[in-house]
């Protein structure tokens, strides 16, 4: 309380110390004044003393040697009394023989006089008292004068009160000159601290109004406001390219040089599900799929070229994963140092699945164009084949020519390979009504795997059955799909083969994976393996219409059919029903 009230009558910091400084300054030069003054004086006024009391004494002693001479005491008295009269200093006055017995004196009552012996309480050994001695000419004994001191002290006392009247006085007024000098020579500085405080609090732009004057602080405050007008233009462009940046349609994403993010902006978070307070300070691997994707490859290349531009899949919040596509470039400063890097991200979700729903429009119609092509070959080489087949079955029970029933056997066996490839274009092109129930997908799998014992007789089936809803589905064509790819799986594996079969609930759908370790589809024809008549099979080994008739029936089913393949290590298909 008592600091604060000292603030409002004398100012805070610089008027304060400018106030107190001045006025120890003022104290300190008077005291030492004071001292040298005190000091001069006191050695004035003792070398005064000291010479009156010599030449008293000098005096004295001639004028003892006189009378002692003619032996008059009564002038000898009446000498030391003029003596003591001759100067109000004179404490006593005493005259001795050679044998230190005193002759005459003029002296206090209180003061005891020297015997013989030389024992006394000499007023010479008084604090006060300066004792002067001369010996008297002829060797007929000696004089003594003793000089008080006490004037000598008084008057210094007297001049001391005087000199601490006179400092308190000039500290009185030196306070009240710095104070007046202080609180206007501080007012531009106080109008300063009062700008830097207002700009702290956000008001930017705060000027300070121009004084008369023409110096160092009149200057001072003309970089002040223009200072402040600049930062507040510059705050201004900052905030309108922050919003920019904040409302922006796509992600921003600012990392440190080590892959920690220091900033995103609203559409990251709605991209990705976490907030900017969840995000900072996350490294970038946590996001991605692969983990150490953007240690091993994105910033290694933004480092060395400058930017990294490419397809990513992300974890959202929620545990969904997505793609995204991200820009990457290197932030730098005005001395081409780096000191951050910007991604931009945008979620290609939706750009993806246009792309894909393109590609199974693209594929459906090919599909609609090759299934009415094949329905129409199918049904004018059906009759042929038939024709060809009958005369072949009545020409073997005719013939007894073993060399013609081996060729009969030949042209029958090809005929039915024909009616089976017929039969086959028929299954692809009809687009018979679903008999829809409610069946379990488990057991379904369960069926067909019986029904293929003999064929997996020597490869490794592993089941892992999840326990998922019932759906609407086709009993027996999707048998016929599970069928039709674990076909392509056997047919794929060449030693040592394995077939892993799994379902699971997901959302909405339920999922059936079938992988193998066969040999796997090269990747450029993954594109390709459910268009009809096309196979990587040798000739004569399949129709390439398997998957183009499971594609069709899964469709129809409002599901969907994918296929993942690495070469030489395996496929998997993944299917997908709706519940």
């Amino acid at each position: 309380m008592l600091k604060n009230k000292s603030n409002k009558i004398i100012g805070g910091g610089i008027a304060k110390k400018f106030i107190i400084w001045t006025v120890a300054i003022i104290v300190l030069l008077d005291i030492l004044a004071a001292n040298f003054m005190l000091s001069d004086l006191d050695k004035i006024l003792s070398e005064d003393l000291n010479g009156r009391g010599r030449l008293l004494v000098r005096h004295l002693a001639e004028e003892s040697s006189r009378s002692l001479l003619n032996e008059d005491t009564g002038n000898l008295n009446q000498h030391v009394e003029n003596i003591k009269i001759a100067d109000s200093d004179v404490k006593y006055v005493y005259v001795t023989d050679i044998q230190n017995n005193v002759i005459a004196h003029a002296s206090p009552n209180d003061f005891l006089l020297p015997n013989a012996e030389g024992n006394s309480s000499s007023g010479a050994t008084e604090e006060n008292v300066v004792d002067f001695k001369a010996q008297i000419p002829g060797g007929g004994g000696f004089a003594h004068v003793g000089m008080d001191r006490t004037s000598i002290k008084e008057k210094i006392n007297n001049q001391t009160r005087i000199i601490i009247a006179n400092i308190l006085t000039e500290g009185t007024l030196g306070f009240l000159m710095a104070y007046i000098a202080g609180i206007y020579l501080t007012r531009p500085l106080r109008a300063l601290v009062k700008g830097a405080q207002e700009i702290g609090r956000g008001n930017l732009g705060y000027k300070i109004e121009p004084g008369s004057s023409d110096d160092e602080i009149q200057t001072l405050s003309n970089a002040f406001n223009q200072m402040s007008y600049n930062l507040s233009e510059s705050v201004s462009e900052l905030r309108k390219l922050s919003t920019a940046v904040e409302e922006a349609p796509d992600g921003v994403r600012i990392t440190d040089l080590d892959g920690y993010i220091i900033y995103s902006n609203k559409a990251t978070e709605k991209i990705l599900g976490f907030s900017p307070e969840e995000l900072k300070g996350k490294h970038v691997n946590e996001l991605n799929v692969v983990p150490d994707f953007g240690s091993r490859v994105i910033i290694p290349a933004i480092k060395d070229t400058g930017r990294w531009s490419g397809e990513l899949i992300q974890k959202r919040k929620d545990g969904k994963e997505i793609p995204i596509w991200l820009s990457s470039s290197m932030v730098k400063n005005s001395k081409g140092e780096p000191i951050a890097m910007v991604g931009i991200i945008s979620d290609i979700t939706d750009q993806k699945e246009k792309e894909q729903l393109e590609k199974q429009l693209l594929h459906a119609d090919k599909l609609a164009t090759v299934g009415q092509l094949a329905a129409g070959v199918a049904h004018e080489i059906n009759n042929p084949l038939g024709n060809i087949s009958m005369y072949t079955q009545i020409l073997l029970k005719k013939t007894k020519d073993e060399n013609t029933i081996e060729k009969l056997k030949i042209i029958n066996d090809e005929t039915n390979r024909a009616a089976q490839i017929v039969k086959g274009l028929l299954d692809f092109a009809r687009q018979s009504e679903l008999k829809l129930t409610r069946i379990d997908i488990n057991k379904e799998i369960e069926k067909v795997l019986s029904i293929m014992t003999p064929q997996l007789k020597e490869i490794k089936v592993t089941t892992e059955f999840d326990p998922v809803p019932h759906i609407l589905a086709d009993s027996g064509q999707i048998q016929q799909v599970i069928m039709n790819l674990l076909k392509n799986s056997i047919q794929s594996i060449t030693k040592n083969g394995e077939i892993m079969i799994k379902t699971a609930a997901k959302n909405d759908y339920v999922e059936i994976n079938i992988s193998d370790n066969g040999c796997g589809i090269p990747e450029e024809d993954l594109n390709k393996i459910f268009d009809p008549f096309f196979t990587t099979k040798e000739m004569g080994k399949g129709t390439g219409l398997g998957l183009s008739i499971s594609y069709g029936i899964i469709k129809r089913h409002n599901g969907s059919i994918e296929v993942k393949s690495n070469t030489g290590k395996g496929t998997t298909l993944t299917i997908k029903l709706p519940v």
